[in-house]
C-alpha cells in the first residue's frame, strides 16, 4: 500500500472477530485458537494497542490488517488493497462506539475502545486538539480522539500506565452541561509512569490533562492531576516512588489552584496572571499565526529561565517575584474583620490570619467570651468552626439563644439554664428564629478523647475544600486536647499542639483561637507572659495571646502585699 493510504488504519480485532472467535489473554492481548495459519494453538496474538498481530511459533511474519488480508487470507495484492479500501469505508461510517462498562474493582482497560476511537478519528476531527495547542505527534503518542459519549460529540483523552489506557477524560464539544465525562471507578494520574523512571529527570505536575499535553508539545514532562482534589493522591504516589526527579507545580491561575500549589514542597512555575492556566497561555500565543513561533519561544524561554532555579525553588529573590506583593494584598484584605466588640477592634486594628492564644484562670467566662465573639464574627458573614472538647452542643447554642433573648429585649430576656431546662417564651421563639441565619455560618463539634490536631486539621481542611471558604477556627480548650502519641509527657503534648495548630493557621491562612486555662497562681494577680510559662511554649508560639481576667484584679486589695488572707 501507498503511505498516503495507509495514514488510516482497519480495526484489526474487527476484522478477525468476522471469522474467529477472539480469547482475551491479558491487557489489550488477544489469542486466535486454533491458529488460522498452521491450525495449533496457544500462539497467534492480537495487540490491541499497536492494532497488529504475530505468531510467536513462526507460521507467519504478523504485522498490519493489511498484512492479515494477504498473509493469513491469502488475497493478491490487488484483492487485499480493495478490501482494505472497503473496510475504511465501513469504519468510516460506524458511529464511535460507547466506552465500554468496567466494573468496579475490575482491572481497568479501555485499550481496545480507545485504539478503535483512533483509527476513526478523522484529520477534521484531530484538528480539535491540534486548535489547543497539540501537535500530530502526541495526538497519535497518547492515542487523543474524537468519541460520541451520551450522543454527544466529545473530545476523549486516554490515560495510559504501562501500556494499557487505564482511564480517560472526556470533554464534550457542545454548549450543553455536564461540560465533561470521566471514566467510571478510581481516577487515575495522567503520564503517572514517569515516577518509575530509572534516569534522573525534571517532571512539571499540572492540574488538567490539556496543561500536560501543552508542556509535553513544548519538550517538557508533564504530570496531571485531573483535578485538585488528586492533590494527596499523587504525593503518596511520589512518596512510594522515591524516585530521582525534581518535581515543580505549574497549577491553575484560580483559587483552587493556588490552594493546591501551597501543598507541594516545589517550586511553582509562574504563569501570567491574564492566563487561567498552561493552555490558554499557549493557545494565547498562537492566535496571531504570524508571530505564533516567537509567542511559543518566549513562553519556553520563561520556563526554562524558571527551571534553572528549581534547585533553589525558596530564594528570597524567587518570593519577591513571585509572592510577597500577592502576601502583602491577601493580609491586607483581614484589616476590616471584626471581632464584634468596639474596644477590642479599636485596639486590634483587624483579625488577622495566625494562633490567637485566649488565656484566664477557670470560671472567667474565657469559652462565653470566645463563643460570643465566634456569633458575631458569624453575624458579618465569617464561617466558624468550633471545636468544643468541655461543654456540649446544648449549652453552647443555649447561650447564643439567650444572648440573642437580651439583644431583643433585655428586660425579658432569659438565661441559658431557663433554655436548657425546657423554659419556652414568645421571646425566646424570637430569639432563635432571629439566630438561625447566624447559626447557618457556625459549627459546633462536640470533641472527645480522639479529637487530636490531626483530626482538627483534617476536619478543617475539608471543609475549607467543601465550602470554598476560610473559616475562624477555636480549640476549646488546650490542657484537654490530646496528644497525637500517648508517650508525649504533659509538656510535649501541649507544645506539639500549639506548634502544629501554629502551622494550620499558616498553612491554611487562618486565625486559629485556642483557650488556655491557667493556674491558680493567677487567681490573684494580673495576667502577663509569665501567666502562660506553664501552659507550654505559648509565649514564643502564639501571634496574639490574650488574657482574660475580672476588672477587679486591679484593685489595690489585690495586690497590696499580705492585704488578702
Amino acid at each position: 500500500m501507498k503511505n498516503s493510504e495507509s495514514k488510516k488504519q482497519v480495526d484489526l480485532i474487527s476484522l478477525i472477530k468476522k471469522k474467529h472467535l477472539l480469547e482475551k489473554v491479558g491487557k489489550g492481548t488477544y489469542r486466535v485458537n486454533p491458529c488460522p495459519v498452521c491450525g495449533h494453538y496457544d500462539h497467534f496474538t492480537i495487540f490491541a494497542e499497536t492494532n497488529s498481530y504475530f505468531s510467536f511459533s513462526g507460521c507467519c511474519k504478523g504485522g498490519s490488517a493489511f498484512d492479515y488480508l494477504l498473509e493469513v487470507e491469502e488475497k493478491s495484492h490487488d484483492d487485499a488493497f480493495h478490501e482494505y479500501q472497503k473496510l475504511l469505508e465501513v469504519e468510516k461510517e460506524k458511529p464511535p462506539s460507547q466506552p465500554p462498562v468496567v466494573k468496579e474493582g475490575n482491572d481497568m482497560d479501555y485499550t481496545e475502545w480507545i485504539c478503535s476511537l483512533y483509527q476513526n478519528t478523522t484529520e477534521k476531527g484531530k484538528q480539535y486538539f491540534i486548535n489547543r495547542g497539540i501537535p500530530n505527534g502526541l495526538i497519535e503518542k497518547y492515542k487523543l480522539s474524537i468519541g460520541q459519549i451520551d450522543n454527544r460529540k466529545c473530545m476523549v483523552l486516554p490515560v495510559w500506565e504501562k501500556g494499557i489506557v487505564v482511564y480517560y477524560s472526556a470533554r464534550f464539544l457542545d454548549e450543553k452541561k455536564p461540560k465533561y465525562k470521566n471514566a467510571t471507578g478510581t481516577a487515575q494520574i495522567f503520564n503517572i509512569d514517569y515516577l518509575k523512571a530509572s534516569e534522573k529527570s525534571t517532571v512539571l505536575i499540572t492540574e488538567g490533562i490539556f496543561d500536560a499535553l501543552s508542556l509535553e508539545a513544548m519538550g517538557y514532562k508533564a504530570i496531571a492531576l485531573g483535578g485538585t482534589q488528586h492533590a494527596d493522591k499523587l504525593k503518596e504516589k511520589i512518596k512510594q516512588a522515591a524516585c530521582d526527579t525534581i518535581f515543580l507545580t505549574a497549577f491553575d491561575n484560580d483559587k483552587a489552584g493556588q490552594e493546591c500549589k501551597g501543598q507541594f514542597p516545589y517550586k511553582a512555575i509562574e504563569i501570567p496572571e491574564q492566563f487561567k492556566d498552561i493552555n490558554q497561555w499557549i493557545v494565547n500565543s498562537l492566535q496571531n499565526v504570524h508571530e505564533a513561533q516567537n509567542s511559543v519561544l518566549e513562553i519556553k524561554s520563561s520556563i526554562d529561565a524558571q527551571l534553572e532555579t528549581a534547585g533553589q525553588a525558596d530564594t528570597v529573590s524567587a518570593y519577591l517575584d513571585s509572592g510577597f506583593h500577592s502576601d502583602i494584598q491577601e493580609f491586607l484584605s483581614y484589616k476590616d474583620k471584626r471581632t464584634g466588640f468596639e474596644n477590642l477592634d479599636l485596639n486590634m486594628k483587624g483579625l488577622y490570619p495566625g494562633l490567637y492564644v485566649i488565656g484566664g484562670i477557670s470560671s472567667v467566662g474565657k469559652t462565653t467570651f470566645t463563643h460570643q465573639l465566634c456569633d458575631q464574627i458569624a453575624e458579618q458573614g465569617g464561617h466558624v468552626i468550633y471545636f468544643s472538647l468541655e461543654q456540649s452542643r446544648l449549652e453552647m447554642v443555649s447561650k447564643s439563644i439567650a444572648r440573642t433573648t437580651a439583644k431583643i429585649n433585655l428586660d425579658d430576656a432569659v438565661s441559658s439554664v431557663f433554655i436548657r431546662s425546657g423554659g419556652s417564651s414568645i421571646i425566646v421563639k424570637d430569639a432563635i428564629k432571629k439566630y438561625r441565619k447566624t447559626a447557618e455560618n457556625v459549627n459546633i463539634i462536640e470533641g472527645n478523647f480522639n479529637t487530636d490536631v490531626k483530626t482538627i486539621r483534617e476536619y478543617v481542611d475539608a471543609y475549607r475544600k467543601a465550602n470554598k471558604e476560610n473559616p475562624v477556627v477555636v480549640v476549646d480548650y488546650l490542657q484537654i486536647m490530646p496528644a497525637i502519641d500517648e508517650r508525649m509527657s504533659d509538656k510535649q503534648r501541649i507544645d506539639t499542639n500549639v506548634t502544629e495548630l501554629k502551622r494550620m493557621s499558616r498553612d491554611f491562612s487562618l486565625t486559629v483561637f485556642v483557650i488556655s486555662s491557667l493556674n491558680r497562681g493567677n487567681y490573684l494577680s494580673p495576667i502577663d507572659f509569665e501567666s502562660f510559662k506553664e501552659s507550654g511554649g505559648i509565649e514564643y508560639t502564639a501571634d496574639v495571646v490574650w488574657g482574660l481576667q475580672l476588672e477587679a484584679i486591679n484593685d489595690p486589695v489585690f495586690y497590696k502585699e499580705k492585704s488578702v488572707n
